[in-house]
């Protein structure tokens, strides 16, 4: 390992990190957004055989990330960066995200992260209050949307498919199936597969111009699944990949409760817009949802990746994926808070990254009011561009 051997030496290297955060947060737009190169100009650049021999100093190889990975990327910081559902981030959640770095701690365990884990478990429960579940309601932080959305369906196929499926797998039971629109994101394809119900077995409701669920479709398709099928979960997205709708969440509820299905709520997009009172009335009646997906990497901007899955009780995590690893987790003491617990028995992860620092000191810099005015701005522009494309001839 490559180490310091002169405070003058560390003070060069934080100046140069330094003159890179301020050419990347001041004046970003007098820089390209990106330098245009075509794949093999950038495969000819990039690609080596063989990994380095021997090494240089520091300073040389972030002078080379400087004059070659960080030249020719894409700058996603950029303020004409318009291309995915993430964008630069504010300074304080990349302090976060550096901090969380050096602290290189897992939160698999108590033991190795005490703090780290009440971190977590707050900022969960902060968010499962933000867009209304139940009180008590919390959950994990997890890598991306779309592991929040296979752990949800995970839990989901363990409770409502029949007993012991996590122990002695489906063979024993009817074939499982779910229930979304057609416009509902692509990570649940990806679910399914991998837990064997099989992508076959998604049944896709009808959508309107806006992709969002015919509530009549989703009853008649319901209605029609033969004796040796059973839904056991419906997805319903709070802003859909491509138009931003968002499915009528109620109305799926009450078919759900008539026929014991889990109901996952996919708010990846759109969970951000509780924050806001314009926003809130989206949410109705999801306090009686069974799991909810929030990023908090997109419109809170957070450095990639920050996701919640939230649910109203995290007992349910713990009976889908606690394990029996006695040399890793161990009894809680009597009396302890169930917040204290490993959180290696709620995830499928041992190595646990604390991702939920940067959204932690972000809240704390920013405060909730400012992160509602991020929101309502947001809304704000999307109706001034919906009036600007709504008059326009073409």
């Amino acid at each position: 390992m490559q180490e310091f051997h002169s405070r003058e030496q560390f003070e060069e290297i934080n100046r140069f990190l330094l003159s890179l955060l301020e050419e990347s947060y001041i004046r970003p737009e007098t820089k390209p957004l990106n330098r245009t190169l075509d794949k093999k100009e950038i495969h000819d650049i990039f690609f080596r055989e063989q990994p380095p021999k021997t090494g240089k100093p520091l300073q040389a190889v972030l002078q080379d990330f400087k004059d070659r990975i960080y030249k020719y990327s894409v700058r996603t910081w950029h303020p004409l960066f318009l291309n995915q559902m993430f964008s630069g981030v504010p300074y304080p959640a990349v302090v976060g995200d550096l901090l969380a770095s050096m602290m290189n701690t897992t939160l698999a365990t108590w033991e190795a992260a005490p703090v780290a884990t009440m971190i977590e478990r707050n900022l969960a429960r902060w968010m499962a209050d933000t867009v209304g579940m139940a009180p008590g309601s919390s959950g994990i932080f997890v890598n991306g949307g779309s592991l929040s959305n296979l752990l949800a369906l995970t839990v989901a196929r363990n409770q409502k498919l029949g007993p012991g499926i996590s122990q002695n797998g489906l063979k024993s039971h009817k074939q499982g199936v779910v229930f979304c629109s057609e416009a509902a994101h692509y990570s649940l394809l990806n679910a399914v597969n991998l837990l064997g119900i099989g992508i076959d077995n998604i049944v896709t409701v009808k959508t309107n111009s806006r992709g969002e669920m015919l509530v009549d479709d989703f009853a008649a398709k319901l209605k029609s699944l033969d004796a040796s099928r059973r839904c056991f979960a419906a997805v319903a997205t709070i802003g859909i990949t491509v138009t931003g709708g968002i499915d009528p969440v109620s109305d799926i509820l009450e078919l759900c409760r008539e026929r014991d299905i889990h109901l996952h709520v996919d708010a990846a997009f759109g969970g951000s817009m509780a924050l806001s009172s314009r926003g809130k009335p989206y949410f109705s009646d999801i306090d009686q949802a069974d799991s909810v997906t929030w990023d908090a990497h997109k419109w809170l901007y957070v450095p990639l990746t920050c996701s919640a899955l939230l649910v109203p009780d995290t007992a349910v995590l713990k009976d889908s994926f606690s394990s029996n690893a006695h040399y890793l987790f161990h009894p809680q003491e009597e009396n302890a808070p169930e917040a204290t617990d490993d959180l290696g028995r709620y995830t499928i992860y041992c190595g646990k990254r604390f991702d939920s620092l940067k959204l932690w000191i972000l809240w704390h810099t920013m405060g909730t009011d400012a992160l509602q005015k991020w929101v309502d701005n947001r809304l704000d522009l999307t109706d001034e561009f919906f009036k600007l494309l709504d008059d326009h001839p073409d």
